[in-house]
């Protein structure tokens, strides 16, 4: 037996102040300049700030055209309707994921079909994307979970053999790349979300990108209706400037102050995080009970989130919830996925809620999808063994050690801890969306 939990009383294993080392996002007085640059600018000329920004980024990813959004939300909502989704067409997406990658499948009327994702990538399943179509499918949304790309040139093989669109949620993923290529740039379309835990974070904002011209300007028309006057006069979309298709979909000024600020930091702030998380996944994975997260070779991941996979059969079946309690008390802050399975949520299980405004029972519905606990056995299993920890945006090594001696802690008195009586669990580190309710309650 090694050293005594912390949760029987002993010393915890990380005692480091993790305040500083885990504190996101990064904003200084470069921020605040720009913010109130933008802010002092005569005769609504900040609104010009989105242009700049969207500039600026068309130089960083290589992309022909680039909107910016209020949220990222909002621009998968223009990719579906740039693809022209609407009333019974199948979108494939996975079901690990936020809800905004698929609920904005809803807002066109349209099916989500979710597809398995792969334990070892958490990435959508390739073999079960090309099971899932069918003559309805239209497109498919892939989600670059944590950062790590998806396999894209087998996901366009396939998406061409269909004729099916893709579109790249690349919320987690500013700055990645694959095979060389910036993620969001392969698909037909990508989209960015810039909310405050994201790489590029500007409190709030999102943004579409792509190659093709007429996917830009029907995302132009979905909202941004003071754009429309200025698209090419041979653009059949101009005339819908008085009204633009009914959402105001525009970044805010100062959002796109700060993105600009941050974009010149993405890359050095990104290195920092991948050493780090690199360190620890060579660490990590040599412990019993833990399975790390490995990137192909051909790929540049970031780490917006950071994952590992809990095998409790290697430690005797011990309960995750016990396994996570005695890493808490060892001052690590871990817990369960933050991401509930799409497919099991109430909007899809009790879809007769909706009546006639439920999209898969409406007139243009070829064919009955339903949605039930056991269609993903493979992503609900994988759901169940994931473990969320902090993603060390500006840790030292000596914070990195303790984890991993924590962990190392934690199985080699694996006995005692199997007799822990475990009530709650604490459900950090990704955001502690309580508190922060608590607060505005104040």
């Amino acid at each position: 037996m090694g050293e005594k939990l912390a949760i029987n009383g002993g010393e915890r294993a990380v005692a480091l102040d993790q305040t500083e080392s885990l504190k996101w996002p990064q904003f200084g007085d470069e921020d605040f300049e720009a913010v109130k640059r933008v802010m002092q600018m005569p005769d609504y000329s900040f609104y010009e700030e989105a242009y700049r920004f969207e500039e600026e980024f068309k130089n960083y990813s290589g992309s022909k055209y680039v909107l910016a959004h209020n949220n990222g939300t909002s621009a998968i909502h223009s990719a579906l309707f740039a693809l022209g989704i609407g009333p019974g067409d199948e979108v494939i997406t996975p079901s690990l994921t936020f809800w905004a990658s698929t609920m904005q499948i809803l807002s066109c009327n349209a099916i989500p079909v979710f597809a398995e994702v792969n334990p070892e990538t958490l990435n959508i399943d390739l073999q079960d994307f090309e099971k899932k179509i069918t003559p309805q499918t239209k497109a498919i949304v892939v989600v670059h979970l944590c950062g790590l790309p998806c396999a894209m040139d087998e996901i366009m093989d396939i998406a061409q053999k269909y004729n099916i669109k893709v579109i790249e949620d690349a919320a987690h993923a500013h700055g990645a790349e694959y095979k060389g290529k910036k993620i969001g740039t392969i698909g037909g379309i990508g989209c960015f979300s810039f909310q405050a835990t994201k790489l590029l974070p500007a409190i709030e904002g999102g943004l579409l990108i792509t190659d093709n011209r007429e996917y830009y300007e029907r995302a132009v028309t979905l909202g941004h209706y003071e754009r429309l006057p200025g698209l090419p006069e041979d653009s059949r979309y101009r005339k819908f400037s008085h009204t633009c298709f009914g959402y105001k979909y525009r970044i805010h000024p100062l959002a796109a102050a700060i993105i600009r600020v941050q974009l010149k930091h993405l890359d050095e702030r990104n290195k920092l995080r991948n050493e780090n998380h690199e360190y620890l996944n060579s660490e990590l994975g040599k412990i019993k009970g833990i399975e790390t997260i490995k990137s192909p070779t051909d790929v540049k991941r970031t780490y917006y989130c950071y994952r590992i996979k809990y095998k409790s059969e290697q430690l005797g079946g011990l309960e995750r919830e016990n396994f996570i309690a005695a890493l808490q008390a060892e001052g690590v802050e871990v817990t369960t996925e933050r991401y509930e399975l799409l497919h099991l949520q109430p909007i899809f299980q009790e879809s007769d809620m909706w009546g006639k405004g439920c999209p898969w029972n409406c007139q243009h519905v070829k064919r009955k999808v339903t949605y039930n606990r056991g269609d993903l056995p493979v992503t609900e299993k994988l759901h169940q063994e994931l473990l969320a920890l902090p993603t060390f945006p500006q840790a030292e090594k000596d914070l990195l050690d303790q984890y991993i001696n924590a962990f190392k802690k934690v199985v080699e008195n694996v006995d005692e801890v199997r007799k822990i009586k475990v009530t709650k669990i604490e459900k950090k580190p990704d955001m502690d969306w309580t508190k922060m309710q608590t607060a505005k309650e104040r």
